[in-house]
């Protein structure tokens, strides 16, 4: 994929999926639905992402207690500071060049990994054949982070999504039938 121009999430309700298309400056387009149950796997290791990119403090003998919420709270403000300088008032400009088809593909996997120049990489994979991954800075991710909060809310999944690991719902492993 080249360097990513814009991406879009819109709930879809026939299909009780999220549809992420990302555009890239080429003015390629790659379509994914997304599940409940992924969207929280993929909200998960974005703030793990987040946390391990805080700041780190100076060496103390004894390591500071943590507050969950208050951690929480701090990641909301810097969420909110980075997010007010998105730009998410200009409409998606959709492509008629689509590498891996018109047909939205579903996800299956997410993971970061490092990109040639450190920054993290999201590479988001269906099971099977070709999916894309992204070069991440820190706008990137608190845009996808509203994005996933914006639109789960409107598709009313109630994931109660948090920004610090542990203070809202874990990732759902698979279910059995009953």
């Amino acid at each position: 994929m080249g360097q990513m121009h814009q991406m879009q999430l819109t709930y879809v309700a026939t299909e009780d999926r999220l549809m992420f298309r990302v555009n890239t400056k080429e003015r390629q387009e790659f379509r994914f639905w997304m599940t409940r149950r992924y969207t929280a796997i993929l909200w998960h290791t974005l703030t793990q992402l987040l946390a391990n990119r805080a700041p780190a403090t100076a060496v103390q003998a004894a390591p500071p207690l943590v507050d969950p919420l208050v951690e929480a709270a701090k990641q909301e403000i810097k969420h909110q500071q980075v997010v007010s300088q998105a730009d998410f008032k200009t409409q998606y400009q959709e492509s008629s060049y689509l590498p891996l088809g018109e047909a939205p593909i579903l996800l299956f996997s997410v993971g970061i990994k490092p990109a040639p120049d450190a920054q993290p990489l999201l590479c988001l994979h269906p099971e099977q054949g070709q999916g894309i991954e992204i070069v991440l800075n820190e706008q990137i991710i608190h845009s996808l982070c509203q994005l996933i909060l914006d639109t789960s809310d409107k598709a009313g999944w109630g994931l109660n999504l948090a920004f610090v690991p542990g203070t809202g719902p874990a990732p759902e492993g698979p279910k059995g039938l009953n």
